[in-house]
């Protein structure tokens, strides 16, 4: 990856051999020479090389007993080692690759050969080398909570391991729509000015076109400054440092970042193993910023929950002193009218501490903490009170409510008596709600299936009022949404109540649904299972 030579010893007692290696490899790599084992073997603890060219047929010590040294040695056992040989016995091949050679060159020498064969030992090098890295920089982030020092951890690593002049993180600045320099890693060897605070100006057309090679199935990809990709119409200006890859960052396959890989030298033209990298460690980056984003969101999710929590129970605290004071109002020999009065205020108060309670149920449903509490029950005579409730309140906008409860329904079931009654309520007080004076509201509520332990139930509400479109039918059990904005403002709510229901039917094994036509009415339904009582 880096620019400096690699290097080979070649390991022959024949000199002869050493010169004619020498002058086909030395061209391109650094070479040591040893004519014996032990020399070799001090040799390549001293150098490191990347690749050791070994004789077989050595006095002393020869080929096998030099790699089975290499091989129990802490130190050069992952240096790869290509046996030279004028053997022609496969089962010496066949013994070389058992004791953990790489690869083997025959005798007489031939360059082409030596060459492909070294040169494919560099790159599993390489590609060994890489992959480590990237390993490591992975492992990098995973570790590392500290996003500042993570960002110029893994920086660092990478400058250093591609050996090249700066490498700099751009971000997006979403209100000036230009790239701004956050973090830098410069090479410590060159005289360098920093870049932070650096800001580009991209085009919009330039940022679509980077999109557009997204969409395109370029999941991962960066161009260099010799590129024609784009043209000129990207330049970072960075003085003499003209020579660079751009890898962007993306977020939900938006452009929001980019890495900038710089060198001096002018003259270099960027390998594929150098872009390919460029395009993982922009990835990486990619993962983690969006990690940050959700974790970003939870910290959000917590705060909002906490505050609702706190906020819920001091507001509890004194609508429970007004009720307590209504009620005493009402047993105390006010007159009608201050009682009539009062008993307004208490229906007002009611419903606002029901409102505090869902939204405290809401507060516990997004901690994960929202759950069911069961006892027996008698479900029929839960329902045929809250219908009472209900026909009160339908009787002031002079509407029908025709209602229908299976009889068959056992007297005794087993479930949360008061999530039932919230979903009942919910229902038919929307269906009250949005259904206009004199409209019709029907109700009913029969078995589906019956076991010897446990009752499957289903519950309908339908009503012939405003109605409700496809778009609308598929948020309105989502939280804090109602089937219109617009509809807060004439009918009032805050849309948690189906919202909680849809939790609670789920909770007990149901499901929730609505079926609805615009300007004709709609009809809520929902399943629920339950044990049977004692």
């Amino acid at each position: 990856m880096n620019s400096k030579k690699n290097s080979i010893l070649i390991v022959d007692d024949e000199r002869d051999n050493i010169s004619a290696l020498k002058t086909i490899l030395s061209g391109e790599y650094v070479i040591h020479a040893s004519t014996n084992g032990k020399e070799a073997i001090e040799t390549a603890v001293e150098f490191m090389p990347d690749i050791i060219l070994l004789d077989i047929l050595m006095p002393e010590m020869d080929g096998y007993d030099v790699i089975t040294a290499f091989k129990n040695s802490e130190i050069t056992r992952n240096i790869p080692v290509i046996f030279i040989t004028g053997l022609d016995d496969i089962n010496a091949e066949i013994k070389g690759l058992s004791l953990g050679a790489s690869d083997y060159i025959t005798k007489p020498f031939h360059p082409a050969i030596i060459n492909l064969r070294v040169k494919n030992q560099i790159q599993l090098i390489e590609q060994h080398r890489q992959e480590t890295f990237i390993t490591s920089m992975a492992h990098n982030f995973l570790v590392q909570s500290n996003t500042g020092t993570l960002y110029k951890d893994t920086l660092r690593m990478a400058g250093e391991f591609m050996d090249i002049a700066t490498i700099l993180l751009y971000k997006i600045d979403k209100d000036s729509n230009t790239f701004i320099c956050h973090d830098e890693w410069i090479n410590t060897g060159l005289n360098l000015q920093t870049r932070i605070g650096d800001k580009i100006d991209f085009k919009e057309e330039i940022v679509s076109k980077v999109n557009s090679m997204l969409a395109a199935n370029e999941k991962e990809f960066c161009f260099s400054s010799s590129d024609i990709k784009l043209g000129d119409e990207i330049k970072l200006h960075r003085q003499y440092l003209n020579n660079y890859i751009i890898a962007p960052i993306f977020i939900k396959r938006k452009i929001n970042a980019f890495l900038a890989f710089s060198i001096i030298d002018s003259d270099k033209n960027w390998s594929k193993s150098e872009k390919d990298l460029a395009s993982i460690i922009a990835s990486i980056f990619s993962g983690v910023f969006e990690r940050d984003a959700i974790q970003y969101a939870e910290y959000l999710s917590r705060a909002k929950s906490e505050f609702l929590s706190r906020m819920n129970h001091e507001m509890r605290t004194p609508m429970n002193a007004i009720l307590g004071t209504l009620q005493i109002i009402n047993f105390s020999n006010f007159s009608d009218d201050i009682k009539k009065h009062c008993n307004i205020m208490k229906m007002s108060a009611d419903t606002l501490l029901r409102m505090i309670e869902d939204v405290l149920d809401i507060s516990d449903l997004e901690y994960g903490s929202f759950s069911l509490t069961e006892s027996v029950f008698d479900f029929k005579a839960v329902v045929w009170d809250l219908l009472k409730f209900a026909d009160k309140n339908a009787d002031k906008k002079h509407q029908l409510l025709d209602c229908q409860v299976d009889r068959s329904i056992p007297d005794a079931l087993y479930g949360d008596e008061k999530r039932i009654k919230h979903v009942i309520t919910a229902l038919l007080a929307n269906a009250v709600k949005f259904t206009p004076e004199n409209g019709e509201i029907g109700f009913d509520a029969h078995v589906v299936e019956e076991g010897t332990a446990a009752v499957t139930l289903k519950v309908e509400v339908t009503d012939n009022g405003i109605g409700m479109s496809k778009e609308q039918q598929n948020n309105i059990f989502s939280i804090f949404e109602q089937a219109d904005n617009s509809f807060s403002r004439e009918y009032g709510g805050i849309g948690l109540g189906l919202a909680l229901s849809k939790r609670i039917i789920e909770l007990m094994g149901g499901n929730i649904g609505v079926e609805s036509e615009v300007g004709k009415g709609s009809k809520f339904w929902f399943t629920c299972k339950m044990r049977k009582g004692g």
